[in-house]
């Protein structure tokens, strides 16, 4: 026995064991669930009031007790029946009424739950027309219910279904998940089939046949994996119909354009900043525009143009380091086998001197991190250092340019892009007052001039 009709088989020992059966309060109840249906099909119902007491015995020696779950009985009776009472409220009754006639309806399977609810079977075939609802436990107790239940007849609307995954019109690559949820609705009917047909090209169909509970309602799920096209253009159509008690049926449809899986072989360039925004191109093949994404690290990347053979896209901001790139056609994605790596973007610190003339062409010391061969230090305005030497990764030699006032300089390279605010100052004197207020730059003021005789930076030879 269940737990929870053991627990009310003791309170109802205790029950006995101090109180007369008279005194027990007669059943009263509150409604059937569901209230209407119609009649092609046997219904599963609820019935739900108060103080259903079923029989019961117990044994003293042993301690236990026991309860007649199936000694309750419930009819249906017509809005003619002689027993109509005369207001629409629950009637507890003390004597079994007659319910028997062409107007009275017997349910099937009638079963004690617990105190307050009842379950039942409605069996087909009731007329059409509202019924009350009668109730009778095993000491002949009864309780009445007026207008309880509906039957609606023969089931003249077909049920709804229809396909909320995958989207009509989408894209399948191939070998990937295809996750299909079918959703179908009988009303107030009852469901007794749905099934969902797969047929992609001359491939011979799959049926999928979908679990009901006997309710008017019903989802199915299940996935498989998308074939591989056998011609361009090939779709893979996906089939639902569902059909209820009435044996009205209802289909609905989907169409998805099958296409290959993506073959990525290699990006360029294979390196750029932790800011994004690099300017990269996959190659490979089986690229499809409007159907095709790429993805750093799971990252969607920006696309600019997309070809059956290559990608244009801006990089997504990452942290340092290598990541995956992956390319994804309608779910199907395929991995670069070699990573695109993320680099910290050049960062300037400080730079000696910190001033010169405005004629430019000082020796100056650039110091920073992240430094790397394909680094240019430029001035504020876009100047940029005159003859640079890459030194290491934390140092740039060079000559200033020509320059006024305060300027700004700043770092950047094709990999590593820049930072812009990360600069220091650097002061253009225009006399040489300015520079030995300056406390001396270390280097006089001058005309502009060549750095070599040449015109080319120190080291260079003249064609």
């Amino acid at each position: 026995m269940p737990p929870a009709r053991i627990a009310t088989a003791a309170l109802l020992l205790g029950a006995v064991a101090g109180c007369d059966l008279g005194a027990e309060p007669p059943a009263v109840l509150v409604k059937i669930a569901p209230a209407q249906a119609y009649n092609d099909a046997a219904v599963a119902a609820n019935i739900y009031g108060n103080a259903f007491r079923p029989a019961y015995q117990f044994d003293t020696t042993m301690g236990s007790a026991g309860v007649e779950v199936i000694g309750f009985s419930a009819t249906l009776v017509g809005r003619a029946s002689s027993m109509q009472p005369t207001t629409p409220l629950t009637t507890p009754l003390t004597t079994q009424p007659t319910t028997t006639g062409s107007d009275s309806f017997a349910l099937d399977k009638v079963t004690w739950v617990s105190v307050g609810i009842l379950s039942a079977l409605v069996p087909p075939g009731i007329p059409s027309g509202e019924y009350d609802l009668v109730v009778a436990d095993p000491r002949g107790h009864s309780a009445r219910l007026t207008r309880a239940f509906t039957s609606l007849g023969v089931d003249t609307i077909p049920p709804t279904v229809s396909i909320e995954n995958p989207m009509d019109g989408s894209v399948v690559g191939t070998n990937s998940q295809v996750d299909v949820l079918v959703v179908a609705d009988d009303g107030d009917g009852l469901l007794t089939n749905l099934q969902v047909t797969i047929t992609a090209g001359t491939a011979a169909p799959s049926l999928q046949l979908c679990s009901l509970t006997g309710g008017s309602r019903a989802s199915c799920t299940f996935s498989f994996l998308a074939p591989a096209p056998t011609a361009e253009g090939e779709m893979l159509l996906i089939d639902a119909q569902a059909t209820g008690s009435g044996g009205l049926t209802q289909k609905t449809h989907a169409s998805l354009l099958l296409l290959p899986a993506p073959v990525p072989t290699g990006i360029s360039p294979a390196a750029g900043s932790t800011r994004g925004r690099t300017a990269v191109t996959i190659s490979g093949v089986d690229f499809v525009a409007g159907a095709t994404e790429v993805a750093f690290d799971g990252q969607v990347a920006t696309l600019y143009q997309v070809t059956p053979t290559s990608i244009t896209a801006l990089t997504p901001a990452h942290a340092a380091g290598p990541s995956i790139v992956t390319v994804t056609t309608g779910g199907a994605t395929a991995t670069l086998a070699a990573p695109f790596t993320y680099l910290l973007p050049p960062t300037v610190r400080e730079v000696t001197p910190t001033s010169g003339p405005v004629s430019g062409f000082t020796p100056i010391t650039i110091v920073g991190e992240n430094f790397r061969a394909s680094t240019t230090v430029i001035t504020f305005e876009g100047r940029l250092l005159v003859c640079p030497t890459f030194v290491n990764a934390n140092r740039i030699e060079g000559f200033t340019p020509p320059g006024t006032g305060t300027e700004k300089i700043e770092a950047s390279d094709a990999l590593g892009g820049s930072l812009p605010e990360a600069y220091v100052p650097y002061l253009y004197l225009a006399t040489a007052v300015d520079a030995a207020a300056a406390g001396g730059a270390g280097t006089a003021l001058h005309v502009a001039s060549p750095l070599t005789p040449d015109g080319g930076c120190p080291g260079s030879v003249a064609p």
